[in-house]
């Protein structure tokens, strides 16, 4: 297949056809249409279409989709059909709790080591996983071939310990820290604030709120 550029848009779709598809393929659905599809995903039909005409079109012509090689196929395009070594910078409430999510580990992101500064986490276990003093990072990024680095650490030092990382070849960085990472060409970042997304929530609430002739209350009403 000849390559081109897809937009951001279309990749940021992807993973959510992949979930969906998933589903549909654990409940025993062998095939389905791009109408039934978006039905199912709140997407129209024609950008269903479009999306998956980036990358070859995957339906037959009065059949559709056949779900259990479309489910395969974008996997394939996220690099779901490979394994990626994973370690967390930051052992606090986050750290931990992403540690714990196992469904990441039947995506093939296997987490292998965590790392902390704090002396009161260093030595303790999260599901098996030792965490791990900072001294230690680059070393065991370099012998464990450690391709995707976790920051769940305060934006102070996410920078320097992001530099330390790539110095040491990571390949990619899942930054939670509150603060855009400024890395060499070929670095993928992928940056997740989370006040962010609940300030868009935030203003999803308001919105709806003006158009049907409400308000949410301030802060100090919620208070009272």
């Amino acid at each position: 297949m000849e390559t081109k550029l897809i937009s951001q848009a279309v990749i940021g779709r992807l993973p959510r056809y992949f979930r969906y598809l998933g589903d549909l393929k654990d409940a025993g659905v062998e095939r389905i249409s791009s109408q039934e599809l978006s039905e199912i995903m709140k997407v129209t039909a024609s950008q269903i279409r479009q999306d998956f005409n980036n990358f070859g079109g995957f339906g037959q012509q009065g059949y559709g989709y056949n779900v259990e090689y479309l489910y395969k196929e974008i996997g394939k395009i996220l690099g779901m059909d490979q394994v990626h070594n994973l370690v967390i910078i930051g052992a606090g409430n986050l750290g931990s709790a992403l540690a714990n999510y196992m469904n990441f580990e039947r995506r093939g992101f296997i987490f292998r080591g965590m790392f902390d500064k704090n002396p009161d986490l260093i030595g303790k276990e999260v599901r098996g996983i030792r965490i791990l003093p900072m001294e230690e990072l680059e070393r065991f990024v370099r012998e464990k071939d450690i391709d995707i680095a976790v920051l769940t650490i305060p934006k102070a030092g996410a920078v320097e310990v992001a530099e330390r990382l790539v110095q040491n070849g990571i390949r990619a960085i899942w930054n939670f820290a509150h603060v855009d990472l400024n890395v060499p060409k070929g670095i993928q970042v992928e940056n997740v604030h989370l006040s962010d997304s609940l300030m868009k929530l935030s203003y999803k609430i308001n919105r709806y709120m003006q158009e049907n002739g409400s308000t949410a209350g301030s802060a100090g009403e919620r208070k009272a």
